[in-house]
């Protein structure tokens, strides 16, 4: 097996930001603005902006991770504020926190912004990062790391996944097989079949008499 990846469910995902709220709840902090990391911690952001009532909800931009679970090196701010948040009270929201640098990178960056507080959280938190966040709605230890794909990125992470396994035709009940022995990933939880024909679609995959292959 080369890592192991795994399907996030919508259910999950609100069990995790609601973490999230009852922490920040708990801790009594009150943030005046909320920022989401894209482009995981978009939707994240969005829920938790929405379970606390607060209307500022900006994002800024990082890049770690390349490929499907492949770093591109040190990870760089690629978008950053047109916002004054001087004095403001600022949550910054993840998907996951596992590495650490894309977390430690934007709290540096909006701390240099003269906020009045910042304090950080994400769905997820895998032990050993070098970075904690604030407030998490689920902890993992390093054994349980997973590539996690989660409901926004099905399609991206599916195809990058597949696609070594489609240097010749393949049909989905082989893929599946795959899927399973390289990434132990539980193709029942994602409509494999309705995923490759859309991707196919887009004349990102080519299909032929129900086998996909690269193009």
């Amino acid at each position: 097996m080369e890592f192991k990846a795994t399907y996030v469910s919508w259910n999950e995902i609100e069990e995790w930001t609601k973490g999230i709220m009852k922490m920040v709840i708990e801790d009594n902090y009150n943030p005046d603005i909320i920022i989401g990391i894209a482009r995981g911690g978009l939707v994240p952001s969005r829920m938790v902006a929405d379970y606390l009532f607060k209307k500022d909800l900006l994002s800024i931009k990082t890049e770690h991770w390349g490929l499907t679970a492949t770093m591109d090196g040190k990870a760089v701010l690629k978008e950053k504020l047109n916002y004054d948040i001087t004095g403001k009270k600022v949550l910054i929201v993840d998907d996951i926190t596992d590495t650490g640098e894309s977390m430690k990178l934007s709290y540096n960056y909006i701390k240099s912004l003269n906020p009045a507080t910042v304090k950080t959280t994400s769905m997820l938190y895998v032990n050993g990062s070098n970075y904690t966040p604030d407030y998490y709605g689920k902890g993992l230890s390093k054994e349980q790391w997973a590539w996690f794909i989660f409901p926004w990125n099905v399609y991206e992470d599916t195809y990058n996944l597949s696609k070594k396994f489609m240097e010749d035709p393949i049909d989905v009940e082989k893929l599946e097989e795959k899927l399973v022995e390289n990434y132990n990933l539980n193709v029942e939880d994602v409509n494999l079949s309705e995923v490759l024909e859309n991707i196919a679609s887009l004349k990102m995959l080519k299909k032929r008499e129900n086998k996909f292959s690269i193009l």
